[in-house]
């Protein structure tokens, strides 16, 4: 359940924020701290990497927003699903692109608190870096072994999101009850945290949310027989079921976590579009425990 009151308040201020582009700037410069990127950046081609646009100091104003340019050779994303090369060379990059992709979005939700708010794929570019080869080979085929390293860069930083302390708690619980198939506990946890909730008022109602929360994480955890990959399991679609269980049994969560299911759901269908073989809870777990790196 939403207090509207809480959600026109956040949905006022992510409006406000967006149309002050100073704002924007001072986001790009904490994810580019966040992940670690430096004013050359454009210039270090070793291994898959993470990078925001650099706003150009004087150059900065409420509605004047100057950044980098991140070369011509940048293209969106999606655009790999489009590819007409190899398909061996196709599933090379897609795999190479899919974990670092959901790293950093796991890293942003688990480690940073600050996450990118709208991670449409048009938001998502990709460079490669290719390496001179001189062996055999049309100048195509070159391109294809030479261009082993990657650098994606994420645009648009208007939006971000950060989760109160209680509703974070309360995502990490939900993806490691997945794990534990413990999602009694998980749910009885989202009770006892919640600002506002009545379901304590009804007999039984704590217990029939926990017990709705396990139904739906015992689902989940059933297809480990699966694996736990991308391709198997929807946890976005696995949190939009629980927003709705939190809406019919009035557990209020931060209007803020549906912004994150939504980038969730968005980079999600990306990822399995990349790679549908790649262990989502095997990625996350080092950020559940707060050591992940991408």
């Amino acid at each position: 359940m939403l207090s509207l009151p809480r959600a026109v308040s956040t949905f006022t201020s992510a409006m406000e924020r967006q149309v002050d582009l100073r704002i924007e700037g001072d986001n790009l410069r904490t994810f580019r701290y966040s992940f670690g990127c430096s004013d050359d950046d454009d210039d270090d081609d070793s291994g898959p990497m993470i990078t925001f646009p650099r706003p150009e100091p004087g150059w900065i104003s409420e509605r004047v927003l100057v950044e980098d340019h991140k070369g011509e050779d940048a293209i969106p994303i999606s655009r790999l699903l489009d590819d007409d090369d190899s398909a061996e060379g196709l599933e090379v990059r897609s795999r190479r692109l899919a974990r670092p992709l959901l790293g950093t979005f796991l890293k942003m939700v688990f480690v940073d608190n600050f996450v990118h708010g709208d991670l449409q794929p048009g938001n998502v570019l990709m460079r490669a870096a290719v390496a001179p080869v001189v062996e055999g080979g049309n100048l195509k085929q070159q391109r294809q072994r030479a261009a082993t390293d990657y650098t994606i860069i994420f645009l648009d930083a208007g939006i971000v999101v950060s989760l109160e302390p209680n509703d974070r708690r309360n995502l990490r619980d939900l993806f490691k009850a997945v794990v534990l198939n413990d999602g009694y506990t998980a749910g009885s946890l989202m009770v006892e945290r919640a600002r506002y909730e009545r379901c304590t008022s009804v007999p039984g109602g704590k217990h029939a949310f926990a017990s709705g929360v396990g139904e739906i994480v015992s689902e989940f955890h059933d297809r480990r027989k699966q694996g736990l990959t991308l391709g198997a399991v929807r946890v976005g679609a696995l949190l939009g079921q629980v927003l709705d269980l939190c809406r019919r049994h009035g557990v209020e969560i931060d209007p803020a976590m549906s912004s994150v299911v939504v980038s969730m759901l968005v980079l999600e269908g990306l990822g399995r579009s990349l790679d549908p073989n790649l262990n989502l809870m095997k990625a996350a777990i080092p950020f559940l425990l707060g050591r992940g790196k991408v």
